[in-house]
């Protein structure tokens, strides 16, 4: 059910990825809405490989970022385990799930950022 008012915007931030990557960032800013309050992504088919969770303000330099592990409530930069994950993005411009360490599987996350 979608709540009266609200909007989101959808990414495939990485798709079966076998390999380090920094794949697509998910806007956290839309021109006509304005920030969204809250992402959510999902990380699934992670064998041996790390997701580095990073955001920026200026579209270039990205740093990490504590993103929640709904299943645990654990803070971390990173995950090594497929979950869900949200982050407060209110002030942030975009962020991306990068890929930073790679042994096997294939890996996709799902981003959502909403108001």
């Amino acid at each position: 059910m979608q709540v009266p008012g609200s909007y989101g915007n959808f990414v495939k931030m990485q798709s079966a990825v076998s390999a380090t990557a920094d794949g697509t960032s998910l806007a956290c800013f839309d021109v006509s809405f304005g920030y969204f309050n809250f992402a959510t992504m999902q990380v699934t088919g992670i064998t041996t490989a790390t997701i580095t969770f990073e955001a920026n303000i200026d579209g270039t330099n990205w740093v990490a970022i504590l993103v929640k592990n709904l299943n645990t409530g654990v803070e971390a930069t990173t995950t090594t385990a497929n979950g869900l994950f949200r982050v407060q993005c209110t002030g942030l411009m975009n962020i991306r799930a990068r890929i930073s360490s790679w042994s096997s599987g294939a890996t996709t996350v799902t981003g959502i950022a909403t108001s």
